[in-house]
């Protein structure tokens, strides 16, 4: 467009594209997903506006033109850092478009209807919100839900974590599993292709978002909220990492070992220290145990540790597994054995089985 405008004399005519306001909004928020700094992004949340039944095909393509930002703004995030990957049992390295190809990122109607319903809705509140039914996602709409919830702040951004559609994203419970609730889907889609690269693009960030989860665990009270919390956070680690490993891409759950490190290296541990003493003794065991679910991830890498040793120089995987060994490298024996320890002292005070008063304690809403 600046080209374009560049090679205009001043006695030329120049018709910019003219949509509706309602289209308006639909192209700022699609704009905002990968610019957030640029927008009122609570403006566009917080409002209700009535859009038409039908977008014209200027703000059609002044979306499509918006979502082509999202593998730069991916790559601004992290992907641009030098780093490794895992391809067929070998490393390959440089920055993510130098060790992966041109790999596109497939938007379809579900982008749409996103961006349709954060616009539409009143976000401010979780009253008279319509739910944002469940559709079936490719990369680019679990991307465009990943930067929709992490545009989003309080209760807005819980609003969204609560759609239908969202919780179909297993890209939304890797970034966001704190707010999920339920089952997460399966994470083969994360595992290849186009959500392995952008899976790679997000690990730092990924890092934090979980870290900074374990720091909130030790001034948790709820015991409840932790035990709800530990559930959904064991289902996305097992369940990406279980894909991991299927795919032979265990390198893509080294965030597990970011977001750990810090914590490990400084002592910090994600033990509760006051949890609410009316509730049983039960429930604070089991909300102690589900306190360690990043520990569990890293107890995993630990496993698959002793894996990477054995492999020798003359297997076929022999360079990946020198790869994965690097990774693991910075937590090393002492930083494992802290953490086997901080998980034993989380269950400590389990009970055997907890009673059906306990559970019923445990699951109510």
């Amino acid at each position: 467009m600046t080209d374009e405008l560049d090679e205009l004399d001043d006695g030329d005519d120049f018709e910019m594209p003219q949509v509706a306001a309602s289209e308006a909004d639909l192209i700022a928020m699609a704009r905002a997903l990968t610019a957030p700094h640029a927008f009122d992004v609570w403006a566009l949340l917080a409002g209700s506006r009535s859009l038409p039944a039908k977008l014209g095909p200027t703000s059609a393509r002044l979306i499509g033109d918006a979502l082509a930002q999202v593998w730069p703004a991916l790559w601004r995030r992290d992907g641009a850092r030098p780093g490794a990957s895992i391809d067929n049992g070998k490393a390959v390295r440089g920055r993510g478009w130098d060790r992966h190809p041109p790999t596109p990122l497939v938007f379809t109607g579900s982008t749409i209807a996103l961006l349709r319903w954060l616009v539409g809705m009143p976000l401010a509140t979780a009253s008279n919100v319509d739910k944002l039914p469940a559709r079936a996602l490719k990369i680019g709409d679990q991307v465009a839900i990943y930067l929709a919830l992490d545009l989003a702040t309080g209760p807005a951004q819980s609003t969204i974590a609560a759609q239908p559609m969202v919780r179909e994203a297993p890209l939304a419970w890797l970034g966001f599993a704190h707010l999920m609730q339920g089952t997460p889907p399966a994470f083969d889609s994360l595992a290849t292709g186009a959500g392995a690269v952008v899976v790679e693009a997000l690990s730092l960030e990924l890092a934090a978002k979980w870290r900074t989860v374990e720091l909130g665990k030790r001034t948790t009270t709820e015991p409840e909220a932790l035990v709800r919390l530990g559930a959904v956070q064991d289902a996305t680690l097992q369940g990406f990492m279980a894909a991991c490993d299927k795919a032979g891409r265990r390198d893509l759950a080294s965030f597990v070992i970011d977001a750990a490190l810090p914590l490990l290296d400084r002592n910090i541990a994600p033990i509760p220290s006051d949890l609410d003493l009316t509730k049983p003794l039960s429930v604070r065991a089991a909300a102690r145990l589900a306190a360690g679910a990043l520990l569990r991830g890293v107890q995993l890498w630990s496993t698959w540790d002793e894996r990477h040793r054995g492999v020798r120089f003359l297997d076929d995987d022999y360079e990946a597994a020198q790869l994965l060994l690097s990774r693991f490298e910075r937590i090393g024996r002492h930083g494992a054995d802290r953490n086997a320890q901080w998980l034993a002292e989380l269950a400590s005070l389990a009970p055997t089985t907890p009673t059906p008063a306990d559970r019923a304690t445990i699951e109510a809403p």
